[in-house]
């Protein structure tokens, strides 16, 4: 009987060797893959940061943000008070995170820089913001302060101060002086029936050419430094508001209004300190006094012979720079009822 046999494929080690070969062409493709897979991944986060990238450099290109009508003034020693319209003119919203003032007049150069990014100023295209500001640099010089904000987006935004015609200005100085006065807000109060020494609706008053006699009134004028050699002028006691009636030729005479000072609230405070100007600057100034230097009201008595249009006139005394200023503004007329 013959028996067949099957052929035998080697012994148990050739397996194995099989098994083992197998396996690490399984590694091998496993680490391949895991290599190629991850140098995609980095591939892409690579493609998305040049394109985030590029897409601040669009918006830090498209953010435009305006700072026009500058003002500085140092209201004390130590304080500067930086004023100024900011407006979004470009595509996208932008936010105001710091504001820089410096002072180049002093050597070296001094400056202050404030964090703005807990007041939230926030602008939208087409948005307008006033900024007023508060900041102390020591032995501050308003004629030399200059001022920018910086964006979020690192954008550099210089204050633009408001450009005075030349010409005007020399036509000023030469034929009226250095303060200019500004016709239409022209103003008058009256007093707090509680507290006779408290303006109502101050600094708002009541805008009139038209105004009431025998009552308890004071004046408002708005008044600019528009000095072309950019000195500041400083209005002492001096200054005052006259009214008189040209109803007898040849005589003029009336009341007078003193210069005073006014607390932010409409309350007259004595004794009077100077008010000053600083170029460019425009301020509201209150006449109220019928005594230099202190306070009583002062009012417009029966106009005579029932002539009840007046004259008024603005007699400014103090200084400018280190000389004396004096100057008189006779541009408005009322008529009393």
């Amino acid at each position: 009987m013959i028996r067949a046999s099957l052929p035998r494929f080697g012994s148990s080690k050739g397996i194995s060797t099989v098994v083992g070969t197998i396996f690490l062409v399984l590694t091998v493709l496993g680490i391949f893959s895991s290599i190629f897979l991850w140098t995609m991944t980095q591939n892409s986060l690579y493609n998305q940061a040049v394109k985030e990238s590029y897409q601040k450099d669009v918006d830090r290109l498209n953010e435009k943000i305006t700072a026009s009508s500058a003002n500085y003034t140092v209201p004390s020693e130590d304080s500067v008070q930086v004023y100024a319209n900011l407006k979004n003119t470009g595509t996208i919203s932008a936010q105001i995170i710091t504001l820089w003032v410096l002072d180049a007049t002093q050597h070296p150069p001094k400056y202050n820089v404030t964090d703005l990014r807990g007041q939230n100023i926030n602008l939208n295209p087409g948005d307008n913001r006033t900024l007023m500001m508060t900041v102390t640099i020591p032995g501050a010089n308003a004629t030399g302060i200059n001022a920018w904000v910086v964006t979020a987006r690192g954008n550099t935004v210089a204050f633009e101060k408001p450009r005075v015609q030349h010409i005007t200005v020399a036509e000023l100085a030469q034929g009226i002086g250095s303060m200019a006065l500004d016709f239409y807000k022209f103003r008058y109060f009256t007093y707090n029936i509680t507290d006779p020494n408290k303006l109502v609706n101050y600094p708002t008053g009541i805008s009139s050419f038209n105004v009431p006699f025998g009552k308890d009134i004071a004046f408002g004028v708005v008044l600019t430094n528009l000095d072309p050699s950019e000195q500041t002028i400083k209005l002492n006691l001096h200054s005052q508001l006259w009214v008189y009636f040209p109803s007898v030729p040849g005589q003029a005479v009336g009341p007078f209004w003193h210069i005073v000072n006014v607390k932010p609230d409409g309350t007259i405070t004595t004794p009077y300190s100077q008010i000053t100007l600083d170029p460019r600057e425009t301020k509201l100034i209150v006449f109220a006094s019928s005594v230099e230097g202190g306070f009583s009201k002062q009012r417009i008595s029966q106009p005579q012979q029932d002539d009840k249009l007046c004259a008024v006139n603005l007699l400014l005394h103090g200084t400018i720079g280190t000389r004396d200023y004096g100057q008189n503004i006779p541009f408005v007329s009322l008529y009393v009822s």
